[in-house]
């Protein structure tokens, strides 16, 4: 049933009795009148749709409430009568049948969503923050690039510093894990798919550059050259379950050297010297010396090598070098080579000491024999390749989470991201 109304004879309005709903408009006598016209206004600066009391500005779709603005601080919400948190100035809250409260899109040169920290702020929140809260293995963030380009410098996320030019210091990328008790707390992980050849995290240093074929390594770390760093620590570096090498240049591709290794802290010296008279006193580089402790208790090991006719020779130990004689009171004069090992400056009782990162008792079992890696290139290549198609876990401590657990957890993350078709929820989620 519908009735006509005059609002004082200026405009003609139509409603639905019962549902009060604006079914037509029409003008008849004075278009000034102040009414909000379903083809728009030409207002003046005083004019504003709104509330003058303290009543919510409600609008309703479908007679159901979409969006308020509330009364005492100006809050916007959308989906919700009010925000979760105190402080929003505008709310999305996503309901069951549109589950992404806030989208941004962009088709041109421009982003999607932009948050920033205006000049002269100083406050410590970020222009844009994530938090996830749930009991699901969801991210306060996730980045994902889902673009056409091929460059090495795609990226799910980037992080970059532009300002102030300082002496020092600024990170593009920042990981803090600030759970204060427990254990496995990583700043930062990384990892790749395991069907696919990659490296987990990659550093480059002055001039260097990544690396090409198929390689699976953990860490990289790449400079230019042989100057400076690739890779630093300060304290404890272990490597367990594989050698630490050298990659040498040669004509048959680049060799590895192996790192002797030893229960006790031990540096050590080279050198040569000359019997004259069948006698030499040999003092050791001052240098040398300010690494390594020397006394009664940690006495350091010299070996002589003779290198021509004479009755051999002994060594007698000094605190800062050693005399080399030749025996029966020889007079020979010929050269000799020497080696000598100290033990460490503040190093100097260290011998085995446990490793706790792979549990107590018989860890044997943590540990596989390694097979020899070829010299030859493509024979190598083909031991890799070998390698990892018959790749068997080795067996961990309890507690230790193998990479097909994570890449299932990251998998259910990226399965949460918005790159499904019409952004239907995926099942399961």
């Amino acid at each position: 049933m519908k009735s006509v109304y005059l609002l004082r004879s200026l405009t003609l309005v139509v409603f639905c009795t019962f549902s009060l709903e604006l079914i037509a408009q029409a003008e008849v006598a004075n278009p000034t009148f102040p009414f909000w016209r379903i083809n728009g206004n030409a207002a003046a600066a005083t004019n504003f749709i709104g509330t003058t009391n303290a009543q919510p500005f409600r609008i309703f779709c479908n007679n159901v409430e979409r969006m308020r603005i509330n009364p005492v601080d100006g809050e916007i919400v959308a989906g919700a009568l009010s925000s979760p948190y105190a402080g929003d100035l505008f709310s999305a809250v996503s309901s069951p049948t549109l589950p992404f409260a806030v989208n941004g899109y962009s088709a041109q040169n421009g982003s999607g969503t932009w948050g920033e920290i205006l000049t002269g702020s100083a406050t410590g929140f970020s222009a844009v923050q994530g938090v996830y809260a749930g009991s699901g293995t969801g991210a306060g963030v996730l980045g994902n690039y889902n673009g056409t380009n091929t460059s090495n410098t795609r990226a799910g996320v980037l992080g970059v510093v532009s300002t102030p030019a300082a002496n020092s210091g600024g990170a593009g990328v920042y990981g803090l894990n600030n759970i204060a008790s427990g254990n496995q707390r990583m700043g930062v992980l990384g990892s790749y798919s395991s069907t696919a050849f990659g490296i987990g995290v990659y550093g480059i240093g002055f001039g260097g550059g990544i690396i090409a074929g198929n390689n699976d390594v953990g860490v990289v770390g790449w400079r230019a050259n042989n100057q400076n760093y690739s890779g630093y620590f300060n304290g404890n570096h272990v490597v367990a379950n594989g050698t630490k090498t050298a990659s040498v240049p040669t004509t048959k591709g680049n060799q590895l050297l192996y790192v002797m290794e030893s229960p006790e802290v031990w540096f050590e010296d080279f050198g040569t010297d000359k019997l004259v008279n069948g006698e030499a006193k040999v003092k050791l580089d001052d240098l040398f010396l300010e690494t390594v402790l020397i006394d009664a208790q940690h006495p350091m090991h010299v070996f002589v090598q003779v290198n021509g006719e004479c009755n051999d020779v002994y060594v007698v130990k000094g605190k800062d070098g050693f005399a080399v004689k030749e025996k029966s009171n020889g007079q020979s004069n010929v050269e000799f080579s020497y080696r000598v090992v100290a033990k460490r400056l503040h190093f100097p009782d260290h011998r085995f000491g446990n490793d706790p990162v792979w549990g107590p008792g018989n860890t044997t079992a943590f540990s596989q024999r390694a097979p020899a890696r070829p010299i030859d290139y493509d024979e190598a290549v083909k031991h890799f390749e070998e390698m990892r198609k018959n790749w068997k876990p080795t067996p961990m401590p309890a507690g230790f989470e193998y990479i097909k657990e994570l890449e299932a957890a990251t998998s259910k993350k990226k399965e949460s991201s918005k790159d499904t078709p019409n952004h239907e929820v995926p099942k399961g989620q």
